[in-house]
C-alpha cells in the first residue's frame, strides 16, 4: 500500500515554493501543476554543493584510517574489519592512530547557507574531536562548532579512541537553523527543496552510483541507517522515493548493470508499493552502456564478445538484451497496469548514427534464445542526449579559442587606454572585460559554427540529430526523451589541463549568452519532436572536468538556470495529460 510521508511543516513550505505557475488565493506562490523539465541530480559526496540533506554526515566521505605520522595508509581490508554492516566503527582499525570522516569540503565562500553554527550529535564513548573549525562547546553526545567556507577548507571529524563496549556511532551533523526540522525526522535541506521541488522528474543516476556499480544482490543495497550515503551503494531507495513523494516528482531509476533479477524485482516492488500512485517511475538499465569510460560498457563488451566474437556491435546488443530482461521483470512486478503506471527506457549513443539499430533490434541477441523479440517492443521511451559544445574544447578548435582570448584581452586593454583609465582602474576594467569579444565569438560558434565554418557540435547540428532520432522513435512507436543535456563545453584530452581554457569555459557557461543558447536549445528540442528535457545536472562546482551544475551551489544564480526555470514555469508539458494534482507532493499539499 502506498505510504505517503507528511514530514514538512508550513514554515518550510513558505520558503520552498519558489517557482510558481500562478499566484494562490492567499497571495503566496502556487506550485506548478504541469511542469515540463527534468534534472539529473548531482552525485552525493563531501564536496557536493548541492547540499540536499539536512544531516551533513550522510554526505561524509567514508572513514579514512591514518597510520602514525601520515595521512591515510590503513588498508581497505583493515577498515572493513573495524566497521559494522552500516559503516559504523566498532573499534579502532589495526595500526590506525586516528580515523577521519570529512564533510563540508571546499565549499565556496559565496555559499552562505553553509556558514554558521553546526551541531555534531552522536552516541557512544571514545576520543572525538572536530578539526579545522572553531569549537564552541564539547560535551558527551554533542560537539558544537562554527564553520565558515573559504573554497579550500574542510571539516575533519576525527576519532582517536573507541570504547568497544559502547562504540562511537549514530553521528549527525546539522546546521543550528535546521535542528528542529531534523528532530521532526525531516531529511531534505529546505533551501535545496526550494530550488528543485517544482520539476517534473528527477533522474537518480548519480545518486545511485550507477556508473561502475558493483551491486548484484538486493542484500547489498544501501539502507537509510547507513553511516553515509556516499559509498558505492549510493543513496537508499527509501530516500529517493520519499523525495519523489514529497515534491510530487516522477523518479527515474537506473538499475545497476550487475543486478540480478531478484534485485530488480525487489527494487520495483518497493517502488510500486511506496511511490505515490499518481507518479510514474522510470526505469533504465544502467547508464550509457555504450560509453567505454564506464565499467558497465567494458563488462557488456566482454559478455557480448564471448557470445558473438565477430559481432562489431556485440556490446550494445548485449546491453539491449539485458535491458529487455529488466523490462520483462518490471512487467511481471507491475502486471497489467504496468503500461499506465511506469516508463521503461532504452537509450543509444546520440551521435553514433545507425548504432540505434543494433540496440533496438539486437539481431544476434534475438537469434541466441528461443522466443526472443526485438528489444524495441519492450520499452515506452527512447532516450538520447542533448549536449552541444561547438567543438570548442577538442580537436583543433582550442587553438582557435586561445587566439580569440588573446585578441579579446588586447581589445579590452585598448578600450581601457582609450578611456584614459589609470593603472589600477585599467587592470580592473581589463579583468571585467577580457572575455567580452571571445565570448561573443564562442556563442556564435556554439549556435551554428559560423565563426570557423565548422558546425560540428553546434546547436544547428544538434537539431538535425534530434530530427533524425525523432524519426527513429516514431518508426518504433517510442517516445523521444532526453536522459542528459545542456552545455558540454569542456577541455578534452590535453586541453583539460589548460588553465586559460578552463577559466574561459567556466565564465562562458555562466554568461548571458549561454542562457540565450539554452532558450534556443529548449525550443529546438521541442520543435524537433522531443518530449521530456532532462538537464545535467542541478548543482555542482565547475572545474577542468566541466561546468555541469546549472548552479555552482545552492545560493547561486545563473542565466542558464533562470532560462530553464522559466521554461519549466511557462511551457507546460505538451506530450501527455496527467491529472491536475499529479505533481503536487506532500510538501505542497500539507495543511498549514
Amino acid at each position: 500500500m502506498y505510504a505517503a510521508s507528511l514530514t514538512f511543516a508550513a514554515a518550510v513550505m513558505a520558503a520552498s515554493l519558489a517557482f510558481a505557475q500562478a499566484p494562490a488565493e492567499n497571495g503566496a506562490p502556487a506550485p506548478l501543476t504541469n511542469p515540463s523539465l527534468a534534472f539529473n541530480l548531482a552525485g552525493v559526496n563531501d564536496w557536493s554543493t548541492e547540499y540536499p540533506f539536512i544531516d551533513l554526515f550522510k554526505m561524509s566521505r567514508e572513514w579514512i584510517g591514518h597510520l602514525p605520522g601520515q595521512w591515510g595508509g590503513v588498508s581497505p581490508e583493515a577498515m572493513a574489519a573495524a566497521t559494522d554492516a552500516h559503516g559504523w566503527l566498532t573499534r579502532m582499525p589495526a595500526g590506525a592512530e586516528r580515523v577521519s570522516a570529512l564533510i563540508l569540503t571546499s565549499f565556496p565562500e559565496e555559499m552562505v547557507s553553509a556558514k554558521g553554527r553546526f551541531h555534531l550529535l552522536y552516541q557512544g564513548k571514545g576520543k572525538l574531536e572536530v578539526r579545522n573549525v572553531q569549537t564552541v562547546s564539547d560535551k558527551p553526545g554533542e560537539i558544537v562548532f562554527d564553520y565558515r567556507p573559504n573554497g579550500s577548507n574542510m571539516v575533519d571529524i576525527s576519532i582517536s579512541a573507541i570504547d568497544e563496549s559502547d562504540p562511537l556511532r549514530a553521528f549527525h551533523v546539522v546546521h543550528e537553523r535546521d535542528l528542529d526540522a531534523f528532530r521532526r525526522g525531516e531529511i531534505f535541506n529546505p533551501k535545496w527543496l526550494g530550488l528543485v521541488h517544482d520539476l517534473r522528474l528527477f533522474r537518480f543516476m548519480d545518486w545511485m552510483r550507477t556508473n561502475d556499480s558493483a551491486l548484484m544482490h538486493w542484500s547489498e543495497r544501501a539502507h537509510p541507517e547507513d553511516a553515509t550515503w556516499t559509498t558505492g551503494k549510493g543513496v537508499p531507495l527509501e530516500v529517493m522515493v520519499e523525495l519523489a513523494n514529497l515534491t510530487g516528482t516522477d523518479p527515474w531509476f537506473t538499475i545497476p548493470h550487475l543486478a540480478d533479477d531478484d534485485y530488480t524485482a525487489q527494487f520495483a516492488s518497493y517502488v510500486r508499493d511506496h511511490l505515490d500512485p499518481k507518479l510514474k517511475p522510470w526505469f533504465e538499465y544502467s547508464n550509457e552502456v555504450w560509453n567505454w569510460q564506464f565499467g558497465q560498457a567494458q563488462w557488456a563488451n566482454q559478455q557480448g564478445r564471448a557470445l558473438w566474437p565477430d559481432n562489431g556491435t556485440a556490446w550494445v546488443e548485449y546491453y539491449a538484451g539485458k535491458a529487455t530482461d529488466m523490462a520483462d521483470v518490471l512487467d511481471r512486478v507491475y502486471g497489467p497496469e504496468g503500461e499506465q503506471r511506469m516508463v521503461k527506457v532504452i537509450s543509444t549513443q546520440t551521435g553514433w548514427i545507425g548504432l540505434e539499430d543494433a540496440v533496438l533490434n539486437a539481431p544476434a541477441w534475438q537469434k541466441s534464445g528461443a522466443g526472443r523479440s526485438a528489444p524495441s517492443g519492450h520499452f515506452n521511451a527512447y532516450a538520447i542526449t542533448g549536449y552541444f559544445d561547438g567543438g570548442l574544447g577538442r580537436d583543433g578548435k582550442p587553438k582557435v579559442v586561445k587566439e580569440w582570448l588573446a585578441q579579446s584581452r588586447t581589445k579590452a586593454e585598448a578600450d581601457a587606454d582609450a578611456q584614459g583609465l589609470s593603472r589600477i582602474v585599467k587592470d580592473r576594467y581589463v579583468e571585467a572585460h577580457r572575455y567580452d569579444q571571445a565570448g561573443a565569438l564562442a556563442i556564435r560558434e556554439l549556435r551554428d559554427g559560423s565563426v570557423t565554418g565548422n558546425e560540428d557540435g553546434s546547436l544547428k547540428a544538434l537539431f538535425k540529430t534530434f530530427a533524425y532520432h525523432r524519426d527513429i522513435a516514431q518508426k518504433y512507436g517510442l517516445e523521444l526523451v532526453m536522459y542528459e543535456g545542456g552545455s558540454h563545453v569542456v577541455g578534452v584530452g590535453p586541453w583539460q589541463d589548460d588553465e586559460e581554457l578552463t577559466g574561459f569555459f567556466t565564465w562562458l557557461n555562466r554568461s548571458v549568452g549561454m542562457g540565450e543558447l539554452y532558450a534556443e536549445l529548449l525550443a529546438g528540442w521541442k520543435d524537433n519532436g522531443g518530449t521530456l528535457f532532462n538537464a545535467f545536472a542541478d548543482i555542482a562546482m565547475p572545474g577542468k572536468y566541466g561546468s555541469w551544475g546549472k548552479l555552482n551551489h545552492i545560493d547561486d544564480d545563473t542565466p542558464r538556470w533562470e532560462v530553464l526555470m522559466r521554461f519549466n514555469r511557462e511551457t507546460p508539458a505538451w506530450w501527455e495529460n496527467r491529472p491536475a494534482d499529479t505533481f503536487l507532493g506532500t510538501l505542497e499539499t500539507a495543511a498549514p
